[in-house]
């Protein structure tokens, strides 16, 4: 075990390290980007400031926009910019608004002056005032506001201001809630002036996030700080904006940040994973000798168990389960012994009472047909007679049928006792079905009793066909004698690929599961007056041609017969 516990112990901390090192540089990649797209959305900006304040229309200032040209201007611009800007106007050196994209502005003086940043591009320098509320009292703007200069003296005029949307780079910032981790973004003094959604929804931007974070130097890293918001420490990882060639940068500073637990959540339960396997292992360890023990003699006792179970009750007992290894070979092979064993039994149980039923048969015919010949002449004879009375005939009729349906159950065993092998040849299937559909179907339709067949048609298999008729007769003339009016047959035959499968089913009453053990014996019979031998003969047959017969429930509720006969038989 103590080997166990040390490589269990470096797993861990490997895992833990290696895990800690991708969230440090996803948070670091992701704070970078996130820094890159505000600098470029606030550089946008500033190039629309020092784009319009050099128009022509901008001098419209000089003579109080008297045709409201530049109003219309700044209202245009607005439109086209969608939400980007909350509104724009332009102040005089007084600081009244002369022009603005709202008109009610227009006339007001301007707000105050808070001077925050200065950006100086190389077409000029914007400044930015500190952010405030737009006048729903709502949302916070950003005011950039640009000289305008007149185009005869060169002096200065007023001042476009522009109110940008903060809710701009709110957007941004949310976009990384997304991912279960939160965003601040800090000022060049490292004052926070925004966070992601779940920090302004607590309403806590100011308590939850430390006024200075002891960030290092660099223009990018990831650290581990305590976080009293989230109660525990959070791994951040933080971008600088960067200089260059066209724009200097805010000095502003994204950081991405994400809970410990949060971020290595993983290898925690992948600690406590290990923890409780390596107890489970001490209490494996404590029961091992015994447990083996115990393995290796079971199966020995439930093959010895099996094998005393089938020597005493003669029939074949639930089969072992879950042997393994060499016992599991030897348990296998032994019952497939003993399935032979006792299929060879029960063959040979029928074989005896066919036998039985071929001695039967043979005295029937010899010592039943002569006298019933006589009879049945005699009755013939006698009917002829022209002074025989009506009740006379009538008894002569009877001595007639009755001896002739003594004649057929004696030919029906002696046919049941001695059935010859099949002759095997080429015939299809459905051609078989389709013709004993149409023997039986004058019966079926005088007992009111419907007679249905599906597919087979050009399947082709390796058969005696008067043995096959001889069996879909038999299950077919059984359903139909047991159906009351308006019962329903279905024969169906499918291919299987080397096998075919034939289904023959009822929604007559079913056979009960302690019927189906014995249903295939000679002289077993459900239907009132009949000798049982129908589907002896259609199991022997059946048998005959390598074939298997299964009873079970039909999707109505009645009896389904299952035959399965390979495409292909050999002599």
């Amino acid at each position: 075990m103590t080997p166990s516990v040390i490589l269990t112990y470096l797993s861990y901390v490997q895992t833990r390290d290696a895990l800690r090192h991708e969230v440090e540089t996803s948070l670091e990649a992701q704070a970078a980007s996130v820094s890159v797209d505000i600098d470029h959305l606030l550089f946008e900006r500033l190039q629309n400031a020092l784009g319009w304040n050099r128009l022509d229309v901008m001098q419209d200032i000089r003579i109080n926009d008297v045709d409201k040209r530049l109003s219309q201007f700044l209202a245009e611009v607005k439109a086209s910019y969608g939400d980007i800007y909350r509104e724009l106007y332009c102040v005089d050196a007084n600081g009244r608004i002369v022009a603005s994209s709202a008109p009610q502005l227009i006339g007001g003086m301007a707000p105050p002056v808070q001077p925050w940043l200065d950006v100086t591009l190389s077409n000029g320098s914007v400044a930015l005032d500190a952010l405030q509320l737009d006048a729903s009292g709502v949302h916070r703007v950003l005011p950039l506001r640009i000289g305008i200069i007149s185009a005869t003296d060169g002096a200065g005029m007023g001042e476009l201001v522009l109110l940008f949307d903060w809710r701009q780079i709110d957007r941004i910032l949310d976009g990384i809630s997304r991912s279960g981790r939160m965003a601040v973004l800090l000022d060049g003094t490292q004052r926070a002036i925004d966070s992601s959604e779940e920090l302004r929804r607590q309403d806590a931007l100011s308590e939850a996030i430390p006024q200075r974070w002891d960030l290092p130097a660099g223009q990018s890293g990831a650290i581990t700080r305590e976080y009293p918001q989230l109660k525990g420490p959070a791994i951040l990882g933080f971008s600088r904006s960067q200089d260059s060639a066209r724009f200097p940068g805010l000095r502003w500073t994204t950081v991405v940040l994400q809970p410990s637990a949060t971020a290595l959540a993983v290898v925690q339960r992948m600690r406590f994973t290990f923890s409780a396997l390596l107890l489970a292992t001490l209490l494996l360890t404590a029961i091992f000798a015994g447990f083996v023990a115990r393995q290796i003699a079971q199966p020995i006792a439930r093959l010895t168990e099996f094998t005393r179970r089938f020597s005493r009750e003669q029939k074949l007992p639930p089969v072992p389960e879950g042997q393994r290894g060499e016992v599991g070979e030897l348990t296998e092979a032994f019952v497939k012994t003993v399935r032979e064993l006792d299929r060879s039994r029960q063959d040979f149980l029928r074989a005896s009472r066919l036998a039985v039923a071929g001695e039967i048969a043979a005295v029937m015919a010899h010592e039943v047909r002569t006298p019933l010949g006589i009879l049945r002449s005699s009755a013939q004879v006698l009917r002829e007679e022209p002074h025989i009375s009506a009740e006379g005939r009538e008894l002569v009729g009877f001595i007639d049928s009755e001896t002739e349906r003594i004649n057929r159950l004696v030919t029906s065993v002696l046919d049941s006792a001695k059935p010859h092998p099949p002759v095997l040849g080429r015939h299809d299937l459905g051609l078989i079905v389709h013709r004993c559909i149409l023997m039986l179907g004058p019966q079926a339709e005088k007992r009111g009793v419907s007679l249905e067949e599906g597919g087979g048609g050009g399947l082709q298999i390796d058969c005696d066909e008067e043995q096959m008729t001889q069996v879909v007769l038999n299950l077919l003339l059984n359903a139909v004698q047991i159906l009351p009016s308006g019962g329903r047959v279905r024969v169906e035959c499918s291919d299987r690929g080397e096998n075919v499968h034939i289904q023959v089913e009822d929604d007559g009453p079913g056979i009960s599961p302690v019927e189906r053990a014995n249903i295939f014996e000679p002289f077993i019979s459900k239907r009132p007056g009949g000798l049982g031998l129908g589907l002896a003969v259609v199991k022997q047959i059946v048998l005959a041609h390598h074939g298997d017969i299964e009873i079970g429930e039909s999707r109505w509720g009645g009896a389904l017969f299952s035959i399965h006969l390979p495409r292909n038989v050999k002599p």
